[in-house]
């Protein structure tokens, strides 16, 4: 039976629970922290300009560099307890199919648990061509539905549609878990991958099974959910090493002072969510449409929602004169200098002792609704240095990526239906 609404957890990349855990990091300085999350929001502004581009060659891999969370699913209908199979899925609200590397594999990348065992699954159907409503768009000689799901440079995944029961653990539903029927990919032929991410140089197996897809197409999870008109929603804490619980249907509520914005729809195919940006502004300063407006005929510009890439990245055209903004802004300030080498990869000023300064504040202008992104939300402060929470990209497809760091404390609420994304402040920490 399909729940109307359930409550999912998210593993961040750097709880203990995560499969990409490693206890090292907890041995890094702040700034080597801090460069690794700017290594991997660059990571995921060249796979998402790949996948929006796939003419122009980006050399970047499909690998746990460019995600930033986890999920812990329930797949199948086994005999004994639990009665299904868990397995870790990478959340990607940058693509729709859901899959997972199924035995009989002729190429896979390295699992340390068992590859799905489909056959045993009780509730384990392939889907016939002949099934309408099934996006069948390509049938192997026996009349079952095949797909071949590309990504980035070269990486590929082959198999047959089928449906699945899938379980999750529930935060809201009564039982503690729900289940529903959900169309999946079961992988035979995956190439290029690096989604394995060698844990053993961590002294930890290799868990990731597959993807777990949250985009805007019709094979996605959010699209096949029965009830709750495509609605889903999230809410991030601050340097979460926890959980982000992601909500659906009934479960996806917002506050009553929420602000609105439309999400818009590109004319061509694609699973990100993309918004009518019309301006950022940075203290005094402010970046004008034009500067990253989208283009319906080169498919240029524009700004995309994801939850994947920590950092926002903006087009280096448009970070430049951000950069040019705030050095003057802090040469005002007791002559305040960008800190130098050791910061190169990031827009760093040196702060001096006893010397007061105020940070300035950052404006998204959103089509309809600005959304004030806090204090603590832009800046990082360590050593005598402050720095911007924002890096530079070297795609202007799409011209920014609004990122996880710049959404924590605020409750984002997705709904396909309306096309429409909302926002609230909250204190995040629970679903």
């Amino acid at each position: 039976m399909n729940p109307k609404g359930f409550t999912l957890r998210m593993i961040h990349k750097d709880s203990e629970e995560s499969p990409f855990y490693n206890p090292l990091d907890r041995l890094i300085t702040p700034d080597e922290r801090f460069q690794t999350l700017i290594d991997q929001s660059r990571a995921r502004a060249r796979y998402i300009a790949s996948q929006i581009n796939p003419d122009v060659f980006v050399r970047v891999l499909y690998d746990d560099g460019a995600f930033y969370h986890t999920a812990s699913v329930g797949i199948g209908t086994f005999r004994g307890q639990p009665g299904y199979m868990s397995y870790y899925l990478l959340v990607d609200s940058g693509s729709d199919l859901t899959w997972l590397q199924c035995q009989g594999a002729t190429h896979f990348f390295h699992q340390d648990s068992q590859l799905y065992p489909w056959k045993n699954s009780q509730s384990f159907r392939v889907v016939r061509c002949q099934n309408t409503s099934a996006d069948c768009r390509e049938c192997s000689g026996t009349g079952v539905c095949v797909y071949k799901e590309s990504y980035v440079d070269s990486q590929v995944t082959y198999g047959v549609l089928a449906t699945e029961n899938f379980t999750f653990s529930s935060r809201t539903s009564p039982s503690s878990l729900v289940s529903f029927q959900l169309r999946m990919g079961c992988g035979l032929r995956q190439e290029n991958f690096n989604l394995g991410n060698n844990n053993s140089t961590k002294q930890k197996p290799d868990f990731i099974a597959g993807i777990l897809g949250l985009g805007r197409g019709v094979r996605s999870f959010v699209s096949q959910l029965a009830v709750g008109g495509g609605k889903f929603s999230y809410c991030f804490e601050k340097y979460s090493r926890g959980n982000t619980y992601l909500s659906f249907g009934a479960d996806a509520t917002i506050g009553f002072q929420a602000r609105q914005t439309p999400i818009i729809t590109p004319p061509f195919n694609t699973s990100f969510y993309y918004l009518n940006l019309e301006g950022i502004t940075v203290g005094v300063f402010t970046i004008p449409r034009r500067e990253f407006e989208f283009n319906h005929n080169d498919g240029t510009g524009g700004c995309i929602i994801d939850s994947g890439a920590p950092f926002t990245t903006m087009y280096r055209n448009i970070y430049v004169k951000v950069k040019r903004y705030l050095e003057g802004y802090f040469w005002n300030y007791n002559r305040m200098l960008p800190a130098g080498s050791t910061h190169r990869n990031m827009l760093c000023f040196k702060t001096k002792p006893g010397k007061p300064y105020t940070k300035p504040t950052v404006i998204f202008h959103f089509q309809q609704s600005d959304y004030n992104v806090s204090e603590s939300e832009v800046w990082y402060e360590n050593e005598g240095n402050v720095c911007l929470a924002m890096v530079s990209s070297d795609s202007n497809k799409p011209a920014v990526i609004f990122g996880a760091f710049q959404q924590v404390n605020k409750r984002i609420l997705y709904d396909n239906q309306a096309l429409r994304l909302s926002f609230a402040d909250e204190t995040c920490g629970g679903p």
